[in-house]
């Protein structure tokens, strides 16, 4: 972690070095070049984009390449071999079928699977630079764009998902840029109507599709028609009100309609993936629960926002603000994933919203203060945040009941670790991964396609077709099948069940499911050309079953090259 923290250090010294000088020099170059009202408005467009760079390269350096928590290989095993699955046989399709669709274009264009590992971090940085832009709007520039920042990455979830394959990172594109549209009240142009008109068809159309690319987002809808219906920029008018509300559910209601006829909105398919999903999460606890909720942020932010929220609510039902009852309500959905909250990353609904929430209370306190106690203030809070990043400030059940320490305590969700604080550790913690996957099925299948690899002939994989077979689960072979297809491999037959075969330039790997008699005399067979990896029967019902198959079996497979 010191060396890491060393060539970052680096990185950031270096880079800041050479982006003064090449602004200095490309300041006084379009001075004289071009006039300085043209210039003022280039000038934070440049900005954005020095930003959105940064926020990338960091990215890049923490993000995955091989695969962090399971489903992101299913996901993206389906990609690839699509041809092969089909909808129906991918990892819950109709639950975030844009993001299929969106990297199946991309896989026949790049032509390359590794490439797509780099995508979530692509889009996850343009998602960090339109909510930094939408934070600054939305506080009417009232607050400086450090602070903005801030707002987002004492919400670590936000950067979290950005390093490695999911759909929630596709998802949040589209409604980060219905957010910024919300809030982008003041018009570029010259007819407000006109805007305000745009502004809803876009958001229209950037809602739906946010919903497609993970239905998740559908807990969303209610807060944005709450914003939508006070947005005060429509004025006080009914008819034009109406006029633009038309518009937004007409748009929406229109590609809905086009994503039924092309069967991107299954409605029966959404519910029984809902179902499977809550009946295979049944045994979750609410103790769980709540430790994946509390990932979300650090304990002194929690404290923030509890107080503010309480006066903020003590302050509505004071005025008799009946608009208070109405907001609860919207908030209410996002908060349904709790009763089985095994990742924070189903959160992110209502994560997204929360830097927008940290911002109207910076506002409200800048209102009531001096401009110095403010700037105190702003201050100390950047410095806290920036602090948060490399210390965890924790409870722990012993006085003084909070800890600040560098070794943060590590939740275990379905998506992998996460930390209470020290969010570079976090974030390290998939960058590690790469030599080490934490994620046993990832790890053993890593493994498996090294070791073909390795063998210079033909690799035969057998399995025993027991009905207990602990070595018929699928993804055994889904994944070995997706490392196989990263280093070139070409798959010629794909039955999941029963068989897959691919080949190279040099060999050809078949894996498949034999019979009990076959499985015991396959040794015999083609010894010459033909290397047979032999995968030993444990039964599933065996209580030692995964030291057995992920202890044992793993560590034999290093045995293999030296018998071939």
């Amino acid at each position: 972690m010191t060396g890491s923290w060393y060539y970052i250090s680096l990185f950031v010294v270096q880079s800041f070095q050479y982006i003064k000088k090449i602004f200095f020099v490309s300041y006084f170059s379009t001075i004289f070049i071009i006039d300085k009202k043209l210039f003022s408005k280039i000038y934070p467009f440049l900005g954005i984009i020095i930003f959105y760079i940064t926020i990338l390269l960091f990215f890049l350096f923490f993000g995955d390449r091989v695969g962090w928590e399971g489903d992101d290989i299913d996901q993206l095993d389906g990609i690839i071999n699509f041809s092969h699955k089909g909808k129906d046989l991918v990892y819950r399709y109709y639950w975030q079928p844009l993001t299929y669709q969106f990297n199946l274009w991309l896989n026949s264009w790049l032509n390359n699977p590794k490439h797509l590992f780099l995508i979530p971090q692509i889009i996850g940085a343009a998602n960090i630079s339109i909510l930094l832009i939408a934070i600054y709007i939305f506080a009417k520039k009232n607050l400086n764009l450090v602070l903005c920042f801030c707002f987002l990455i004492i919400f670590p979830e936000i950067l979290f998902c950005s390093l490695y394959y999911n759909s929630t990172v596709f998802a949040m594109f589209p409604m980060s840029i219905t957010i910024l549209l919300l809030f982008w009240t003041d018009n570029p142009i010259k007819t407000k109507k006109i805007w305000n008109n745009f502004r809803y068809f876009t958001i229209g159309i950037t809602s739906v599709f946010s919903i497609f690319f993970r239905i998740d987002f559908l807990l969303s809808l209610p807060l944005l028609w709450y914003l939508m219906l006070f947005d005060k920029s429509l004025g006080q008018k009914l008819e034009q009100r109406l006029k633009v509300y038309f518009i937004y559910i007409l748009t929406s209601f229109s590609l809905l309609l086009v994503f039924l006829v092309t069967d991107i909105f299954n409605l029966d398919k959404i519910i029984y993936i809902a179902t499977s999903h809550h009946e295979g999460v049944n045994t979750w606890t609410i103790q769980k629960s709540l430790v994946n909720l509390f990932s979300i942020t650090n304990l002194v932010i929690w404290i923030i926002l509890i107080i503010s929220s309480i006066c903020f609510i003590l302050t509505k039902a004071k005025n008799k603000d009946y608009r208070l009852i109405l907001l609860i309500l919207c908030i209410l959905p996002l908060l349904s994933p709790l009763p089985t909250l095994t990742s924070p990353k189903y959160l992110m609904p209502g994560i997204i919203f929360l830097p927008f929430l940290c911002a109207v209370i910076t506002l409200k306190i800048k209102f009531r203060l001096d401009q110095n106690k403010f700037r105190s203030l702003v201050f100390g809070f950047i410095i806290l945040s920036f602090f948060l990043q490399s210390v965890a400030i924790q409870w722990v059940p012993r006085i003084p009941f909070i800890e600040i320490t560098a070794n943060p305590n590590y939740i275990y969700t379905h998506d992998g670790t996460r930390v209470p604080g020290g969010y570079l550790q976090g974030y390290n913690e998939v960058r590690k991964a790469q030599l080490n996957s934490h994620h046993i099925p990832i790890k053993l299948s890593r493994k498996m396609a090294q070791i073909i690899q390795e063998i210079d002939k033909n690799v035969t994989v057998i399995y025993s077709d027991k009905s207990d077979n602990f070595a018929k689960e699928v993804w055994i072979w889904t994944f070995t099948t997706f490392y196989l297809e990263l280093e070139g491999y070409q798959v010629k037959h794909y039955d999941r069940n029963n068989k897959i075969v691919l080949s190279s330039a040099e060999k050809t790997v078949t894996m498949k499911k034999v019979n009990e008699e076959e499985y015991e005399k396959y040794l015999d067979i083609n010894r010459e050309k033909t290397a047979i990896i032999k995968v030993p029967y444990i039964s599933s019902k065996d209580p030692q079953v995964l030291k057995k198959f992920f202890g044992d079996f793993y560590n034999s497979l290093d045995k293999i090259t030296s018998t071939y």
